[in-house]
């Protein structure tokens, strides 16, 4: 799904998507959203994800795969956001096991990427876990294992899975300018999961008060993307023009 012309920059797989989710006040999350962006909300609550998942295959578009090279796991820690019309997803946090990588989004993507030893081994043919640590003065770290079952399933429109998932662009600043990124995959398939074990202070690492249990978790077996190269928003002025 792409909202407009675009070129791919970079080609990839997402595999082994688990999507954990807490419901939060707007008001707690508002101070970390830079402006012009906005909190999209669901049901009058934000909603702060940590999604941990593997990225096979990633490269730019005119290299041929090489195998294993650059597969490695990820995890990011997330919240959904809305500039005018166009709704994405805002980046608290981003590790990945594979430096280059790192270096890479950090530069190109202007994306707040961690370098982290990390870990996930499939224990079962329903079941994974993922351990995450931080190579930094932070030592942020995170463990997860998780169970999912059913079959893969579309999610529908008006759902809080489709509302979580559905999204096509991201958002982020770099020294005060605002930019957008895009990505064009098929629509997710997900299935229901349970978290068997979960230990994790990737959100305080961020600044992010959460409690209690996951309000939502479900997994996503994952699918090719394509994703673009940043670009500049063009931010409207108080006459509503672009400025």
């Amino acid at each position: 799904m792409i909202e407009r012309a675009w070129r791919p920059a970079l080609s990839m797989r997402w595999r082994h998507l688990l999507f954990v989710h807490w419901r939060v006040s707007p008001t707690t999350l508002r101070p970390l959203i830079p402006e012009p962006l906005q909190l999209d909300t669901y049901a009058g609550a934000a909603w702060v994800g940590f999604v941990p998942f593997v990225m096979e295959s990633v490269r730019p578009i005119w290299m041929p795969p090489v195998p294993k090279l650059f597969d490695f796991p990820e995890a990011n820690i997330r919240t959904y956001v809305r500039y005018g019309s166009q709704r994405g997803v805002w980046f608290f946090s981003l590790d990945a096991a594979h430096r280059l990588g790192v270096w890479a989004a950090r530069r190109f993507w202007k994306l707040p990427y961690f370098y982290a030893r990390m870990r996930t081994q499939q224990v079962a043919p329903n079941e994974i876990t993922y351990e995450i640590l931080r190579k930094d003065r932070s030592r942020a770290f995170a463990r997860v294992r998780y169970r999912f079952e059913g079959e893969p399933r579309e999610t529908e429109p008006g759902t809080l899975e489709h509302f979580l998932v559905e999204r096509y662009a991201f958002f982020t600043v770099h020294q005060g300018e605002l930019y957008r990124g895009e990505v064009a995959h098929l629509p997710y398939t997900v299935q229901p999961a349970t978290v068997l074990e979960l230990e994790q202070n990737l959100t305080p690492t961020a600044g992010i008060t959460i409690s209690g249990e996951p309000s939502s978790v479900f997994y996503a077996p994952g699918f090719g993307v394509l994703a673009s190269v940043l670009r500049p928003v063009r931010i409207a002025n108080a006459t509503g023009r672009a400025g």
